[in-house]
């Protein structure tokens, strides 16, 4: 399959470890993969989700690590895909990075909006993570009733504690459940993946492989796990 991630262009940046660790997983299934964002060109990683930073909450990310001694996968994060370029009928599944960013810039927007419509109209699959979930709120009239979850409230609560009190615009809770969302989620910083029919969504950061291992099973329509 062809899958499309979107990642905010804001400075606020997206996080590493929501990109990298699906990036991994759905490469390591023979998925291809392109990057694009609003605007195109390079996107700014969050400095904290670096593992290589003095003030990383991501040392140990050796995921991520990975990814950066890639130069064929740094080029593809200094070069994205503008929004506006992206046909839909190319790819089969979406993935939308989390980070502060998409709080910024995935929401309100029109040309996500038409993306998720898109997907959503041709059956495909449709997958967000963290404050990527924010997204969502671009399509209240297809995601109302729906299950799912995104960076909590309360998590962002204490983000605020590092990033200064409304720190975004938006926050992925309140827009989900303003748009008829049936949202859940577990204790901050804990992972949890939510599946709804052909929608896949991942609390935070920690939900990072959790959500692309869940993603790749419900794109092959199987799990290779077996319980006795």
């Amino acid at each position: 399959m062809k899958i499309l991630f979107i990642v905010s262009s804001a400075q606020l940046g997206f996080w590493l470890a929501e990109l990298t660790h699906p990036y991994w997983h759905f490469s390591e299934a023979g998925h291809e993969i392109d990057i694009a964002s609003p605007q195109g060109g390079k996107v700014i990683m969050d400095p904290t989700s670096d593992p290589y930073t003095e003030k990383s909450w991501e040392k140990a990310d050796l995921v991520s690590k990975g990814f950066l001694s890639d130069t064929v996968l740094i080029d593809k994060i200094e070069n994205t895909i503008p929004l506006y370029k992206i046909n839909v009928s190319d790819y089969d599944a979406l993935h939308v990075v989390g980070g502060g960013g998409p709080a910024v810039d995935l929401y309100p927007n029109t040309e996500v909006k038409n993306i998720l419509e898109a997907f959503w109209s041709a059956g495909k699959f449709i997958g967000t993570i963290c404050h990527g979930s924010i997204a969502l709120g671009n399509v209240p009239e297809l995601v109302k009733g729906k299950h799912a979850t995104g960076f909590s409230r309360e998590e962002d609560t204490q983000a605020e504690a590092l990033y200064g009190i409304n720190f975004i615009p938006n926050f992925p809770q309140p827009v989900m459940e303003g748009a008829g969302i049936l949202y859940e989620c577990t204790d901050p910083w804990e992972p949890r993946v939510v599946v709804d029919g052909k929608l896949i969504t991942g609390q935070n950061q920690q939900s990072a492989s959790e959500y692309a291992i869940a993603y790749n099973h419900l794109m092959a329509g199987e799990t290779p796990v077996f319980n006795y």
